[in-house]
């Protein structure tokens, strides 16, 4: 039965088994650092092609679109909602993704994700109406695709540091090849077999998620993970109000909310640009041609910013800023747009300039909240960031009313002008949070008030300690704001020697 349970993929690389030690006398491993490198590579690897496959499908889902409309003969802003919804799910899921990555294991919960989406894509091949493709492809493959895209960037950020700005542009560029090699493979499949038909096929390709998801490996040991969730051991609830209390950082706020802005409109030329070219005269295979070059020159952008925003010469929020802002301007282009190879240009330059925005996203959440509050800091960004289903549906009901497009991007450019200058506020915030920069932090803690008080620089030594209070040494290779510190409460570490310690207790993190 042991041979049995440990041949089992699913099964962690921790023990499960009882021990033989309690926990609380036990001491914790040394936590592993970040590699920046090694079997890192090989998680950028199978979280790039991950994104290719997944990520490729919602972008190029503008190829379905138009199948779907001569099918079921419904608006275009009623259609459009197909894709929206599962956009919408991918987002909001983000926490529970997170979450769940956390609690089972990053392996677990991408292969579980890909087996949704497996089982959904092959139901929505059977969809009488759209009512049917707003459950099954809506819902389940989006709660499906978030499960499968999130623990990825979780993966990444946790093996790398020097270069996780490269790791994260290679994996970040998955969509946009994605979408340069799906276009042409739906378009191909849908004129051969079929819509239908192409949905199944593609359900097959998704055995390769399933296969790359078990190079997943976790990187220290779950359980021995320290955070400043993990210090506090009162209760579940305490940890959800810990979650929540994310919100009050005001930096987290001013990211939250200009990302929030700039990607009302992200998904507006993966559904629509391919039909808004058909509108305008051009053959609906030459309108593929518009996705192909924004796709290549976004697989290419992506890696080459990943690259640059590694150098510490660079300001990563300006790129950021500058990134936003071009999006913007060139969605308010677009009505003066009307031509093919104007179009192509749009999508050559869309590429280049979304880029930046894209591949930072998951690395200056992780530069502005640290690496404790990551997982739950990327589950709240995708979250807010579910509002990206609203431009879709939005740009369909304005093409309904006015009989154009144009207007559905000139509202998406203004609000990306908008995050641009609320970006802008990130700078002030930071400034005027009261920060603490010390990797090794040396306090004292009172056992009556818990009061902190720290170190001097003539420290005594252990033995000549104070009985009312514990001494305390505090690792991190993050930045601490001084709310976290407070709230926190160290465990206590009683080695082989507790009985001769005396009164005084070393706490050891």
């Amino acid at each position: 039965m042991h041979i049995f349970w440990t041949a089992i993929p699913f099964r962690r690389f921790y023990s499960e088994e009882p021990e033989l030690i309690p926990r609380e006398l036990r001491r914790p491993p040394p936590i592993k650092p970040p590699p920046d490198g090694g079997w890192g590579w090989v998680i950028v690897l199978s979280s790039f092609l991950y994104n290719v496959l997944v990520l490729g499908y919602h972008n190029s889902f503008g190829v379905y679109l138009i199948s779907l409309l001569k099918e079921f003969g419904e608006t275009s802003s009623k259609t459009a909602w197909v894709g929206s919804i599962s956009y919408g799910f991918i987002m909001v899921c983000g926490p529970l993704s997170g979450k769940l990555t956390v609690r089972y294991g990053a392996r677990e919960i991408s292969i579980l994700g890909s087996l949704i989406i497996m089982i959904s894509t092959v139901c929505s091949s059977y969809a009488p109406n759209l009512g049917t493709l707003f459950f099954t492809h809506g819902f389940l493959t989006g709660v499906g695709s978030s499960f499968a895209f999130t623990p990825g960037m979780i993966m990444v950020s946790q093996y790398f540091t020097t270069k996780r700005s490269l790791a994260t542009g290679i994996v970040m560029s998955g969509g946009a090849a994605g979408a340069l090699v799906q276009t042409r493979l739906h378009l191909f499949l849908i004129d051969i077999l079929g819509w239908r038909q192409s949905l199944r096929v593609f359900s097959g390709l998704m055995i390769i998620c399933v296969i790359t998801g078990f190079t997943y490996l976790p990187l220290n040991p779950k359980g021995y993970t320290r955070s400043v969730v993990d210090n506090l051991k009162n209760s579940p609830l305490k940890k959800f109000v810990v979650d929540l209390g994310l919100w009050k950082d005001k930096i987290f706020l001013i990211w939250v909310a200009a990302n929030g802005l700039c990607k009302f409109g992200f998904f507006i030329p993966y559904v629509h640009l391919v039909k808004h070219a058909v509108q305008l005269g051009i053959p609906v295979h030459s309108a593929t041609n518009i996705m192909l070059f924004l796709g290549l020159t976004s697989m290419i952008s992506r890696i080459i910013f990943g690259r640059i925003c590694d150098s510490e010469r660079i300001n990563r929020l300006y790129i950021n800023q500058a990134s936003v802002f071009g999006v913007g301007l060139l969605y308010m282009l677009i009505p003066v747009l009307h031509s093919y190879g104007s179009l192509v240009a749009f999508g050559l330059f869309l590429g280049i300039a979304d880029a930046g925005n894209y591949i930072l996203l998951p690395v200056l959440t992780f530069d502005l909240m640290g690496a404790e509050k990551m997982p739950v800091a990327w589950g709240f960004m995708l979250t807010v960031n579910a509002v990206s289903c609203l431009g879709p549906p939005f740009a369909g009901w304005v093409n309904d009313m006015t009989g154009s497009y144009n207007l559905g991007f000139v509202v998406a450019g203004a609000l990306n002008v908008a995050a641009c200058f609320v970006l802008a506020l990130i700078p002030i915030a930071k400034r005027s949070t009261r920060q603490t920069c010390k990797s090794i932090m040396n306090v004292t803690i009172d056992r009556s008030t818990q009061e902190i008080t720290q170190w001097a620089d003539n420290l005594p030594p252990i033995a000549e300690e104070s009985p009312v209070s514990k001494y305390v040494n505090y690792f991190s290779t993050t930045t601490f704001r001084s709310p976290e510190i407070t709230e926190s409460r160290p465990e206590v570490y009683r080695g082989d020697d507790a009985e001769t310690a005396g009164p005084a207790e070393v706490t050891r993190l």
